[in-house]
């Protein structure tokens, strides 16, 4: 008989234990007793006992799928790049250190390279200033006469008073020909280009390569995309890659690499500017708010209502940035706030400044260092008080460097401090979402007629994960899985796989209606027509309206605010066509219709959002029937405290809520 230690150890008991941390991440108790369960069950020597109870067949069942679901080594779901001896290069820092520089330097210096980044928009940017020969390479000298890069995007080392290696003007004796793969766009310079710049979902992984570059590491334990960065640092077949991101992610990668055998190497960089905390917050007058500042908020009705309160009260016009805007027109928002000559002199913003966009920023404002998370506000994260405060002050933006940063409310600038001096968050594990053919050999074992919940569970449920990996759970499993089972039921597992990775929001309704009709049209018609998809809703019709105010010159802002919400949505589901149209060309066959559809609205949507200010818009609050802040159910959560103050910050809150859900529509 086994001692009680031989048997903890035997069923690697510590697998099974739950930390608070852990618990607060998603972890469920009822996931890691299940899988003690098929631990327990799938042991030979335990079905000795079971058979007096347990049939053959099921006992048969359970050992199957316990082996066929193993995931103890996805490192070797990999074997090109198991089979070569990786040097992996982590530099890691905070916001505005300079980390990803000598990344860049080494892929524009490779015979074969790829970037992967979390965001289309960083993708398009590296691939944009390659071809131009805007980043000179690794081991070649940069000329005189060229002005550094202050515009980039990424997180690039102070170079003042020096010959620049990240150049304003591109030079042909740097350009390096580089093609770019996101999930919505394939640009193609050359079919024998040695460079790539791709998201990270969209890298090729068994392709040998000289350099790779992973941008945001620390993004390896996100539940919903965290997966992609999990496969790039285990599947990228190159000799050198470096991986970007902050500090935190540092013991994940060790404990990543211990199974692999790369060779691991860390460089360190300290932020090239100071960050500063005021002595004291602006005590809730946004009349303080002044040129340079990004007033930080967590909502997109916040957004709007403060970008109108501060405009009323400053005389300062407000670029806006959150997360619903596509990522393009969040780009033209940071164009107008960085232009001096623009007359947009302050950001209001989400956490969606956090990466992607290049904001001179002198001070951060915190309206609020609460975010709601769909059941209840809870306080920032110390990375997340610590990446949003560090855009403040990039090196060299501004007259004298160095930033600032600052609550709108007294009560919370203890929480700000507490957070930039305590170290950051570490993380809890690598995400892990297995390969297509991992989730057809677990099918072929399961029942018949097994929902779509049951199979997309076995993972977190039944699989054998050490750590640090963590097998992912979708978010809105219940909504996803009730999608796939009902709208797409007669599909084929590879096609529900792929509607499973679209880029859809499994709670946003006009997402889910879209993607419907879609599913719809592929099972009757199997081509699915650009036209169709829209034909329902206010679609064309809201685009074909704005573009003609555009033409004419008529802007009625009203109309502006009612339009931007359809107008988001349209490129919302654009988005999805595209991503289809990669992944099945022949069914979404209209793939440059929807992209020049794409660009449309984008124009439009810029065009809207720069005649919601307070200059030349006057919004009747009557109308609205909103009268105070705790009537929006992202603030009924709210601490007390807050809740009682935002009535006299959200003053214009009806303007938001109109152009939030005034014009939303439903589709039947």
């Amino acid at each position: 008989m086994l001692s009680d230690e031989a048997k903890l150890e035997k069923y690697e008991f510590p697998r099974f234990t739950l930390s608070p941390t852990e618990q607060r991440s998603g972890q469920r108790l009822d996931q890691v007793i299940t899988q003690l369960f098929f631990t327990w069950a799938a042991d030979p020597d335990q079905q000795l006992l079971l058979r007096a109870s347990v049939s053959q067949s099921a006992l048969e069942t359970i050992s199957r799928l316990y082996r066929v679901a193993d995931l103890s080594y996805p490192a070797d779901l990999f074997p090109r790049a198991r089979s070569m001896k990786r040097k992996v290069i982590m530099h890691v820092g905070p916001t505005n250190s300079g980390k990803t520089h000598m990344a860049l330097r080494a892929l524009a210096a490779s015979n074969s390279g790829v970037y992967a980044g979390p965001l289309r928009l960083l993708a398009h940017e590296i691939w944009e200033r390659l071809n131009k020969g805007q980043i000179v390479p690794r081991g070649m000298d940069p000329e005189d006469g060229s002005e550094p890069d202050t515009a980039i995007n990424m997180d690039i080392a102070d170079e003042r008073g020096a010959r620049p290696t990240v150049r304003k003007e591109g030079s042909a004796k740097y350009a390096r020909q580089c093609n770019l793969r996101t999930g919505e766009e394939f640009r193609i310079v050359s079919d024998t280009a040695p460079l790539m710049s791709c998201t990270v979902e969209m890298a090729i992984l068994d392709k040998p390569l000289d350099v790779a570059v992973v941008d945001e590491i620390q993004m390896i334990a996100d539940p919903e995309r965290g997966s992609a960065w999990t496969n790039a640092v285990l599947g990228l077949a190159a000799h050198e890659i470096h991986l970007c991101g902050e500090e935190t992610a540092v013991p994940i990668i060790q404990d990543i690499l211990k199974d692999t055998g790369d060779e691991l190497v860390i460089n360190r960089y300290e932020r090239l500017t100071p960050l500063d905390v005021q002595k004291a917050s602006l005590d809730g007058d946004l009349s303080r708010i002044q040129k340079g500042d990004c007033l930080v908020t967590f909502s997109r009705n916040s957004i709007f209502a403060l970008k109108k309160k501060v405009e009323e009260t400053t005389g300062l016009r407000c670029a806006v940035a959150y997360g619903k805007l596509p990522p393009e027109i969040r780009s033209e928002q940071a164009a107008l706030f960085n232009d001096p000559r623009s007359g947009y002199d302050v950001i209001v913003a989400s956490d969606a400044i956090g990466m992607g966009l290049n904001l001179k920023i002198k001070r951060v404002v915190f309206e609020t260092v609460f975010k709601y998370d769909g059941k209840k506000e809870r306080p920032l994260s110390v990375s997340q008080i610590k990446q949003i405060a560090g855009r403040a002050g990039r090196y060299g933006l501004h007259g004298s460097p160095g930033g600032f940063v600052a609550t709108l409310h007294e009560d919370d600038m203890p929480i700000l401090r507490s957070a930039l001096t305590s170290p950051a968050d570490g993380l809890i594990c690598a995400a892990l979402d297995p390969p297509a053919q991992w989730m057809e050999e677990v099918s072929q074992i399961l029942p018949p007629m097994t929902s779509a919940q049951s199979l997309l569970e076995v993972p977190s449920y039944v699989s054998k994960v050490r750590p640090p990996f963590r097998a992912s759970i979708p978010s809105k499993l219940d909504q996803l899985a009730k999608f796939l089972d009902t709208r797409a039921g007669d599909m084929l597992l590879s096609e529900k796989l792929m509607i499973k990775n679209c880029p859809v929001s499994w709670q946003d309704p006009v997402c889910i209606d879209a993607l419907s009709r879609i599913a719809r049209l592929y099972r009757t018609v199997i081509r699915v027509d650009l036209d169709a998809v829209l034909a329902v809703g206010p679609f064309m019709k809201t685009l074909e309206m704005v573009e003609t105010m555009t033409t004419q010159h008529r802007a009625n802002p009203d109309t502006c605010a009612q339009a931007l919400q359809t107008l988001e949505d349209l490129h919302k589901v654009l988005v999805i066509y595209l991503w289809l149209s990669f992944r099945h060309p022949v069914a979404f066959h209209a793939a440059q219709e929807a992209y020049e559809f794409k660009l449309r609205v984008e124009k439009a949507l810029e065009w809207c959002l720069r005649q919601l200010s307070s200059k030349s818009t006057n919004f009747n609050f009557a109308d609205f029937g909103l009268k105070t802040a705790s009537d929006r159910p992202e603030y009924r959560h709210r601490p007390k405290s807050a809740e009682a103050r935002d009535l006299t910050v959200m003053m214009g809150v009806a303007a938001a809520k109109a152009v939030s859900t005034g014009t939303k529509r439903r589709f039947k």
